[in-house]
C-alpha cells in the first residue's frame, strides 16, 4: 500500500527525483511530520475547512460510519470497517482515503512519465514512507522493475526491519538513505519505539556489505539536539567505512496540522526553535571527522 508518488523532488537522492510513499511504519515518532504514514491500513482524513455540506458522505457506509451533528460532519472512525467506500465520494475533496493498493505497473506507469528528467539530471526513483521495508515483497518487485529500466534507486528508511528483506534489496538499491535519531536506546525507544541494538547491528552490516550509505539526522530539540548527542552520532557514522555524507534534517512544524485531519492529538513542539546557526556547527563537527555534510538532505 503507498499513499502518494510525488513527481519533480529535488531532495531525498541526487537530481530530480519522483518519491515513492510507502504507508505503514513500525516506529511512532512523537514529531512525526506525515502522521497519515504511520497505519498500514488506509484511513480517512477529513479537512472540516473544505467542507461544501453536500453530505455525500452520509450517504454511503452504514450510516453510522459518517453523521451530521450540530451541523457538523462527525466521524466514528472506531466503526470504519472498509475506508475504500469513500474513496472519490467527496466533491470538494474535504474527504479523501489515504492509502491505496497500486501494483508494481501501476506505480511504473506513474514514474516512467519521468524517465526524460532522470537522464538529464542524473536522477530516478526514491522509496519513503512510513517504512518501505514494511512491505519487502512490493519493494522488492518495485526496485527489481526499477533497475531493469536502469533508472538509479534509493531506499530511505530507519533499519527498524529485518536483515533478511534489507538483504535481499541490496542488488537493486544505489543509495540507503538511514535515519540515525539517537544513539542511546532508551530515549530512541521513549519517543520512537525503535531498537537501537537492531538499528545499529544493520547499519554494520550495511557497511560489511559495502552498501552506499547517507546517514541522515533529523535534529529535534528536547531530543537529540546537543553536542554530546550529535557528535555521538557523528562518531559512529565516521566509523563506517562506506558511509562518506550525513545530512541534518532540521526539525518543523509543517505537518503538525496533519494529525487533527486525522482525529489524533499532535504532542510535541508547536514552535520552531531558534536555531542560532547551532545547524553549521553541526555540520562543521561532521567535517572534522571526514564526512560530507548538507543541511536539508
Amino acid at each position: 500500500m503507498i499513499f502518494d508518488i510525488q513527481r519533480f523532488s529535488t531532495h531525498d537522492g541526487s537530481g530530480i527525483r519522483t518519491i515513492v510513499f510507502f504507508k505503514g511504519c513500525p516506529l511512532h515518532c512523537v514529531w512525526c511530520e506525515n502522521p497519515e504514514s504511520q497505519s498500514y491500513q488506509s484511513e480517512l482524513l477529513y479537512d472540516s475547512s473544505k467542507c461544501i455540506g453536500c453530505l455525500e458522505c452520509t450517504r454511503v457506509g452504514t450510516g453510522e460510519e459518517i453523521s451530521v451533528n450540530d451541523g457538523k460532519i462527525h466521524i466514528a472512525r472506531d466503526k470504519i470497517n472498509n475506508p475504500e467506500v469513500y474513496r472519490n465520494v467527496c466533491p470538494a475533496d474535504a474527504l479523501r482515503v489515504i492509502g491505496e493498493n497500486r501494483s508494481v505497473a501501476d506505480i511504473l506507469r506513474e514514474i516512467e512519465k519521468d524517465l526524460p528528467f532522470y537522464r538529464n539530471s542524473g536522477g530516478g526513483v526514491t522509496v519513503s514512507g512510513g517504512e518501505p521495508f514494511g512491505q519487502p515483497q512490493l519493494l522488492l518487485e518495485l526496485l527489481q522493475a526499477l533497475k531493469q529500466r536502469e533508472i538509479n534507486t534509493a531506499v530511505e528508511t530507519s533499519l527498524q526491519a529485518r536483515w533478511k528483506d534489507i538483504e535481499a534489496s541490496l542488488p537493486f538499491v544505489d543509495t540507503f538513505l538511514v535515519d540515525l535519531k539517537h544513539i542511546d536506546p532508551e530515549p530512541l525507544r521513549k519517543y520512537t519505539g525503535g531498537d537501537l541494538d537492531k538499528i545499529l547491528k544493520h547499519f554494520r552490516a550495511l557497511d560489511r556489505n559495502d552498501a552506499n550509505v547517507i546517514v541522515r539526522v533529523p535534529v529535534i530539540p528536547g531530543f537529540n539536539d546537543s553536542n554530546e548527542v550529535i557528535g555521538r552520532i557523528i562518531a559512529f557514522a565516521a566509523s563506517l567505512d562506506n558511509v562518506r555524507e550525513i545530512d541534518f534534517l532540521p526539525f518543523h512544524t509543517l505537518g503538525m496540522n496533519k494529525y487533527s485531519l486525522i482525529d489524533r492529538e499532535y504532542r510535541y513542539l508547536t514552535r520552531l526553535p531558534d536555531w542560532d546557526g547551532r545547524l553549521y556547527h553541526y555540520t562543521e563537527m561532521a567535517e572534522e571527522r571526514g564526512l560530507t555534510t548538507n543541511i536539508g538532505g
